[in-house]
C-alpha cells in the first residue's frame, strides 16, 4: 500500500512542545507503516494553523489524493489535519471517492471500516467543539484582563508606551510620551487636523516606531486612544487601567470634544477643496449645505455651487443653489471688513487678557506660597544649625535634617523656575499681540499664502454661523455682531 504521510505544526506548538515536533510526527507514521508493511510514496510538513485550508503540504496531500497517487493518508492525530469540521468532512468525501484510507494513529481511526468512519467524523466535531471552546476562553480572558486593567494589546503597547511583560503594564517610553503630548496639544489646544499635525511631523523628520511617515489614520488613532488617560478600552467598554497616564484628562476632555464637534460636520467636508462645506447651513431648516459639480464652463471647469436637496418627506425646505464662488468671495470679504477696521483686533485681544489673566492669577498665588515656602526653609535650616552649635543634636542628625531640607528646597525650586517661564511666555503673548493684530489688518494678503488645509481650519475658526437664503447670507464671526449680505 502506498502512503501518503501528512504532518503539522502551528509556529506556537513547534517552539513550547517537541512532542508534536514534525520530526516526531514524521517518524511516527513512518514507524507504522513499516509495521503494516505499508511503503512510504510521499510526505509533506506544513507549519501553519490548521484553520487555514490553503497550506503548501495540505494542498499536495489534496492533489495526490485526486491524481490516485497513493492508496493511504496517515497523520499522527486528527487535528494536524485540521481544526475545521467542514474540511474534515470534504476530506472524508474525497478519500471516499478515490478509494483512499485514512488512519490517524493517536485515535486509532481506520476508514477501511464503518465504525472508524463513524468515530473519525465524531472526533471531528469535537476538535472543532474544542477549537471554538478555546476561543471563547481566551476572549473572556481578555474581558477580565481588562476589568482588571490591564493591557492586553499587541506587544508592544500603543505608541508613548512599552509593554513591560514582567510588570505586566505600560510603562511610558521617554521621548514618545512627549511626542504623543504635543500632538495632543497641537490637536485641542492649537486646532489643528489631523492632516496637518502629520504633515507637521513628517516635514520635522520625527519618525514613528515603524520609520514609515506618519499618517492622518495613524494621528487619528491616537486622538481616540484612551490608554493616554490611563483607561484600557475593550469592545465597547472602557475600564480604569492601571498604567501611569501620558496626558491629562482635561486635555483629553478637550481634545473628544473637539472630535465629535468635527465628527458632527458631513463626512466629505474635511477633504473638500470648497471652504465652506460641512460650515454654511440652510436658514431655512439648518441642514447642512454641500459642494456639487454642475455644467461645464467656457475654459473646461465646473461651476460649484452649494446646496442641499429636498427632502418632502420629512418636511424640509425646497432645494437650492448659490455660487460656491460668490458665496466664499463675500463670506471672505466681510472677514476682511472685521479684521481691518480694528474692531476684531480689540475685542480679541481684550478676550485673550481676560484669559491670561485669569490662568494667571493662580500661578502667581502659587509663586508667593512657594517664595513663602523657601524663606521658612531657611529658618529651620537655622534652627537646626543652632541647635548643633548648643549640643542639643549632634552631626549626624543634623545631616540627616539639612538632607531633608535640600531635597524639598530642590523641588520647590524647579516648581517655581517652571511658574516663571509659564509667566513670561503670557507676557510674551501681551507683547506680540500689536504683531498679530497687524497681520490681520493684511489678512486678503496672509490669505493668499494659506494652504487649503489651513484655509478651511481658519475659517471653522472665525465662523460661528453661516445661514444662507434664497436672497441672503446671514454671518457671525467670533467677537463681532451678526451681519446680512445680499447674495
Amino acid at each position: 500500500m502506498q502512503c501518503f504521510v501528512y504532518c503539522r505544526v502551528s509556529t506556537e506548538e513547534q517552539a513550547t512542545d517537541a512532542h508534536y515536533s514534525l520530526a516526531n510526527q514524521d517518524q511516527k507514521a513512518r514507524d507504522y507503516a513499516k509495521l503494516k508493511g505499508w511503503q512510504v510514496a510521499l510526505s509533506a510538513k506544513d507549519v501553519a494553523s490548521g484553520k487555514d485550508a490553503n497550506r503548501v503540504g495540505y494542498q499536495e496531500l489534496l492533489s495526490a489524493i485526486k491524481r490516485r497517487r497513493v492508496d493511504c493518508v496517515l497523520v499522527y492525530r486528527l487535528d494536524r489535519l485540521s481544526r475545521n469540521v467542514r474540511d474534515i468532512y470534504d476530506f472524508l468525501d474525497l478519500i471516499k471517492e478515490h478509494d483512499v484510507a485514512f488512519v490517524s494513529l493517536s485515535e486509532g481511526f481506520d476508514t477501511t471500516t464503518a465504525m472508524g468512519r463513524a468515530m473519525l467524523g465524531v472526533a471531528a466535531v469535537f476538535a472543532q467543539l474544542t477549537r471554538e471552546m478555546i476561543a471563547e476562553n481566551v476572549k473572556d480572558g481578555l474581558m477580565r484582563r481588562a476589568q482588571q486593567g490591564l493591557y492586553s494589546g499587541n506587544q508592544f503597547g500603543p505608541y508613548g508606551y512599552q509593554y513591560h511583560k514582567e510588570k505586566n503594564t505600560l510603562i511610558p517610553v521617554p521621548g514618545a510620551a512627549e511626542l504623543v503630548k504635543e500632538i495632543f496639544t497641537l490637536f485641542a489646544e492649537r486646532k489643528w487636523g489631523a492632516f496637518r499635525i502629520a504633515s507637521y511631523l513628517n516635514n520635522s523628520d520625527i519618525e514613528s516606531r515603524t520609520g514609515k511617515q506618519w499618517s492622518t489614520e495613524r494621528i487619528r488613532a491616537i486622538l481616540r486612544q484612551p490608554a493616554y488617560i490611563s483607561k484600557i478600552r475593550w469592545h465597547d467598554q472602557i475600564y480604569n487601567g492601571t498604567h501611569e497616564p501620558i496626558i491629562s484628562q482635561e486635555l483629553w476632555d478637550a481634545a473628544q470634544e473637539l472630535i465629535n464637534a468635527r465628527r458632527r460636520i458631513p463626512g466629505r467636508t474635511h477633504q473638500s477643496e470648497h471652504l465652506l462645506s460641512g460650515i454654511a447651513e440652510c436658514g431655512e431648516c439648518g441642514r447642512k449645505l454641500t459642494a456639487h459639480h454642475g455644467q461645464k464652463k467656457k475654459d473646461g471647469t465646473r461651476y460649484v455651487f452649494y446646496s442641499h436637496y429636498t427632502d418632502v418627506q420629512r418636511g424640509a425646505c425646497r432645494a437650492f443653489h448659490k455660487s460656491a464662488e460668490k458665496l466664499e468671495r463675500l463670506v471672505l470679504d466681510e472677514i476682511g471688513k472685521a479684521a481691518s477696521t480694528g474692531v476684531l483686533q480689540r475685542v480679541a485681544a481684550e478676550e485673550l487678557s481676560k484669559q491670561l489673566e485669569k490662568e494667571g492669577v493662580p500661578l502667581r498665588e502659587r509663586r508667593q506660597t512657594i517664595t513663602s515656602e523657601l524663606a521658612g526653609l531657611s529658618e529651620r535650616f537655622n534652627r537646626w544649625a543652632d541647635r548643633l552649635d548648643r549640643g542639643l543634636i549632634d552631626e549626624s542628625q543634623f545631616a540627616q535634617q539639612n538632607k531633608r531640607l535640600l531635597t524639598r528646597k530642590s523641588e520647590l525650586s524647579r516648581e517655581l523656575q517652571d511658574i516663571d517661564l509659564r509667566l513670561a511666555e503670557q507676557e510674551n503673548v501681551q507683547v506680540s499681540l500689536e504683531a498679530a493684530q497687524e497681520a490681520l489688518e493684511q489678512f486678503p494678503k496672509v490669505w493668499e499664502h494659506l494652504e487649503i488645509q489651513e484655509r478651511r481650519e481658519l475659517l471653522r475658526q472665525l465662523i460661528e454661523r453661516l445661514q444662507v437664503y434664497g436672497d441672503k447670507m446671514v454671518l457671525k464671526l467670533v467677537f463681532s455682531p451678526e451681519v446680512g449680505v445680499a447674495i
